[in-house]
């Protein structure tokens, strides 16, 4: 049976960004509240995450709403330095469900500052595929990237078995077609879930 496994990046493969330790690192003159607002929502920094402005030109529209003395560079230097680790579990469950013969890849919003830390963890994984935003110039929960995914891996949507923290981007996917998952590292662990999970939709299939 033909079954394309995705999962999103932040918070299901890979431990999220530390937003209170970079916003402690930036001589941010803002409230804390007021830095996640724009570092989640800023239409700015929106537009990186679809690869429609460099991640220069955001940081410095970051810097300066943070009143922030210090320079790109110095930014990029911190936001390296923060955990770019993925959860050692879903590495080995990763790597099994390879041995199993499933296509596995990711589908996640990135800029392409966030993939360049994450870079060296991702390539030792060997995915099959990987769907990023600022690459596809589409982020989610939009039908646009679905239905970049679905055009790309040339499958029906209901060969692809998708996994997110996000309900709304679970949601999207599932009205595309696409067999899509909430999960996030609360709770019981994420591989048990998962390993639930996929028995379930073979058991399904199969009958």
């Amino acid at each position: 049976m033909y079954k394309i496994i995705l999962f999103d990046l932040g918070n299901v493969l890979a431990k999220p960004i530390d937003d209170y330790k970079l916003y402690s690192r930036l001589n941010c003159r803002v409230s804390y509240e007021d830095f996640l607002e724009y570092w989640w929502y800023n239409e700015l920094v929106i537009k990186a995450h679809k690869g429609l402005v460099s991640d220069e030109d955001h940081i410095r529209g970051l810097l300066s709403f943070c009143n922030s003395d210090l320079t790109v560079r110095e930014f990029l230097s911190i936001y390296r330095d923060l955990d770019n680790s993925l959860y050692s579990d879903m590495v080995e469950y990763i790597g099994n469900l390879k041995r199993k013969g499933y296509s596995v890849g990711i589908l996640s919003n990135l800029r392409l500052m966030d993939f360049s830390r994450y870079r060296e963890s991702i390539n030792q994984i060997k995915f099959d595929y990987l769907f990023f935003s600022y690459e596809m110039k589409a982020i989610k929960p939009s039908k646009e990237i679905y239905l970049q995914v679905i055009n790309t891996l040339k499958c029906e949507p209901n060969d692809i078995i998708f996994f997110d923290d996000s309900l709304e981007n679970v949601n999207a996917a599932r009205n595309m077609g696409i067999n899509a998952y909430q999960i996030n590292r609360a709770g019981i662990r994420e591989t048990t879930i998962l390993s639930k999970i996929l028995d379930q939709y073979i058991k399904e299939c199969s009958e």
